[in-house]
């Protein structure tokens, strides 16, 4: 090769690296901002500016953008508040796994000006980490007395969050978190003021439920989710197997205890590198695969078996080198190393169909899907991120629920998660229970009880399993499932069950008594941060009958009395009653005594504890408390008739019933004993107490048990 040769073949080789390193440079500088890492934060995204600001004062329903600007992945929006004294923002911490991945850290954020959460000095939650600045909804208390929640959404491929600026200010993003453009008309926010705030709570739900793009509505609680279950996850975390499951079955059994099924968490997965490589048990660990385990079902003692999965396969997706049949692995697509459902709905839904039905065949009753937040941000920074993401919940609602399989959802605090229940009815509401944890327990309460305001519009919240063997609180934890409404399922090592603090909770049968409503924060709780004050943190929840119940807690951290109180004046406005009545009996549950309240009764709560209070009507004289051993005494019965003279109920559990009594100017609390289920007739005399056999089933339920 002569020089000139040379030179031009060197030109060339320079031209090809140039070119080459210019390609490469335009596919990362191509790259969408919105690839997922973990602990990445998306406060600071490339956004096109759309110079409209979102008015809010006087906004009810639905804000929409019906001329996007073309060509854009991301628009960002100023919002404007109305006026407000105080407020709440729900948005997950500073911990790595970050906002739109929120697990179960949707946390409840306390404020007085959103500047507190950028001054540097904002006092958070003792066992967490500070807010992030992303978030997914707002509650207020406006100026003018009334309220406002504002909430981010998800519709077909866009999706909104709100930001925090560090002036205080509020922005509003939509985005295709992908890269893929965006709609030229777009679901951005939703927004409700109203004079009561349970009121706009539940008026902004219903409007979003009568949205085409997102639909919420009443739905039927799963029959095993009505009875007391046990879990592995507590006591075992991920090492399980066939043996120890089976001696946990069996030392159920023999329990005293009516546990009527059995969730085999995760730890029984087969898997490569956390990424599902199959859908039969771990054949290590199990070695019989599920039929022995299923082989212990009883009509009578465990009648139902649940089993936990990920909303995406495994922790980290699907291996490629799964074991699927060729028409399920068709469904599958690679995102970023990961195998996850995609192509379009029909493929997904495939996939789903199998999914489920696979574990049904086996013998499964329902399932525990976790890591669902988790779904979105594998899908991030390809095209139809969020859609593929919504189809994925979407279809895992519509199998379960065309198969007969009960659904829990877990970490599923992501809009996309939360706004595509359809037919499920379980959502867990918090991070998780640690036995022996007092800070997490009390930060486990604060979340639970708050974040229902939001999630108890449209599902039973999950307050997670708990020890009944936990010295520190596992009375007091028993007592917040109750009011919960939502599953109860103990962790215990079957050994170590401590049957005082969980007969409370339910009937001879197993079933837990439930409340009307879950409990939820009362209006002076709603807006502070019970964890780092000196004020009690109150819930309520509604009864049959009239009743309304309120637990009193001390969840402070900083000190160790806070007083507490309960008013006249939280029934007249928390108890939905068609009749409303004017008369009403305080029962407090841990001393077991009543008095008649007509004003404000004051006490002090030393340490972590909690009161318990039933406040019942008072109708034609009577005021019926229900068994008192019970926690939720005011369930344990049903009112066939009351008058002035005689009181005619179904009692629906044995036990000690109380019964207020009125006669003239005195009035006594009559205490009768109930040996199993049946009717009883009362009148003003106190000698005239008659009971008879409510029905011959319950009878001959009890010969059988005996």
């Amino acid at each position: 090769m002569d020089t000139k040769q040379q030179i031009m073949y060197n030109m060339y080789n320079r031209y090809t690296c140039l070119c080459f390193l210019f390609l490469l440079c335009g596919m990362v500088c191509a790259q969408s901002p919105y690839l997922y890492a973990k602990g990445k934060s998306y406060g600071d995204v490339e956004a096109f500016d759309s110079h409209k600001k979102i008015e809010l004062p006087g906004h009810q329903g639905i804000v929409y953008d019906g001329k996007l600007p073309r060509g854009q992945h991301t628009v960002a929006y100023e919002v404007r508040l109305p006026a407000y004294e105080e407020g709440i923002f729900f948005a997950t911490d500073t911990l790595p796994n970050k906002w739109p991945n929120n697990t179960n850290r949707l946390l409840p954020w306390a404020f007085t000006d959103l500047k507190d959460f950028t001054s540097g000095n904002y006092r958070g939650i003792p066992s967490n980490s500070f807010p992030s600045m992303l978030g997914d909804a707002l509650l207020l208390r406006l100026a003018n007395g009334h309220y406002m929640f504002v909430k981010a959404l998800a519709a077909d491929n866009s999706m909104s969050w709100l930001t925090v600026e560090s002036d205080g200010g509020l922005k509003l993003y939509v985005s295709t978190l992908g890269t893929d453009v965006l709609p030229r008309r777009a679901p951005l926010v939703l927004s409700q003021e109203g004079k009561s705030l349970y009121g706009a709570l539940e008026t902004a739900y219903g409007r979003l439920a009568s949205s085409p793009d997102v639909s919420h509505d009443q739905k039927p609680v799963f029959e095993a989710f009505k009875y007391l279950g046990w879990c592995t996850w507590e006591h075992y975390h991920f090492d399980i197997n066939e043996r120890k499951i089976m001696g946990d079955i069996e030392a159920i059994e023999k329990s005293e205890l009516p546990i009527r099924y059995v969730l085999i968490d995760d730890g029984h997965l087969t898997h490569k590198g956390r990424q599902l490589s199959g859908f039969e048990p771990d054949a290590g660990r199990f070695p019989s695969g599920w039929d022995n385990i299923m082989g212990k079902r009883s009509r009578d003692k465990i009648k139902w078996f649940g089993l936990w999965y990920a909303l995406s396969g495994y922790w980290e997706g699907v291996s490629a080198g799964n074991n699927f049949p060729a028409a399920v692995r068709n469904t599958l697509v690679d995102r970023h190393g990961r195998m996850v459902p995609g192509k379009d709905s029909l493929h997904i839904d495939r996939f789903y169909g199998h999914f489920v039905k696979s574990l049904k065949d086996y013998g499964f009753d329902f399932l525990k899907i976790d890591n669902q937040s988790f779904t979105l941000p594998i899908y991030m920074g390809d095209s139809c991120a969020v859609k593929y993401a919504r189809l994925c919940n979407r279809s895992l609602e519509n199998q379960t629920y065309l198969q007969n399989v009960g659904l829990i959802n877990c970490m599923a605090q992501n809009v996309i998660n939360t706004d595509n229940t359809y037919y499920s009815n379980v959502s867990r509401a918090s991070i998780d229970y640690q036995k022996y944890n007092k800070d997490k327990a009390k930060s486990h309460l604060f979340q639970s009880y708050t974040n229902t305001l939001l999630q108890g519009q449209c599902v039973w919240p999950d307050h997670d399993m708990f020890h009944s063997s936990d010295t520190i609180c596992g009375a007091l934890m028993a007592r917040s499932k109750a009011v919960s409404g939502g599953p109860v399922y103990l962790s215990d090592a079957p050994a170590q069950l401590v049957p005082g603090n969980v007969w409370p909770l339910i009937d001879e049968e197993g079933k837990v008594f439930r409340p009307l409503t879950p409990a939820m924060p009362t209006e002076e709780s709603v807006f502070q941060n019970p964890l780092m004050g000196d004020k009690s943190y109150r819930v309520f929840s509604r009864m049959d009958n009239g009743a309304l119940s309120i637990i009193c807690y001390n969840l402070s951290t900083t000190t160790h009395s806070v007083p507490s109180f309960i008013d006249v004046q939280d029934y007249t406005s928390l108890a939905a009653q068609a009749q409303p009545c004017r008369r009403v009996v305080a029962y407090n549950w841990k001393k077991q005594t009543a008095v008649p309240l007509d004003g404000r009764m004051e006490f002090t709560l030393e340490g972590f504890t909690d009161e318990l209070f039933h406040l019942c009507p008072v109708r034609h004289g009577w005021a019926v408390v229900g068994i008192m051993e019970k926690f939720l005494s005011p369930q344990t019965f049903e009112i066939l008739s009351c008058t002035e003279e005689h009181l005619e109920l179904k009692v629906l559990t044995a036990g000690t019933l109380c019964v207020w009594s009125e006669n003239g100017s005195s009035h006594e609390m009559r205490k009768i004993e109930v040996d199993v289920p049946k009717t009883v007739t009362m009148s003003k005399s106190p000698s005239a107490i008659h009971k008879s056999s409510l029905r011959q089933e319950y009878s001959s339920q009890k010969n059988m048990r005996q």
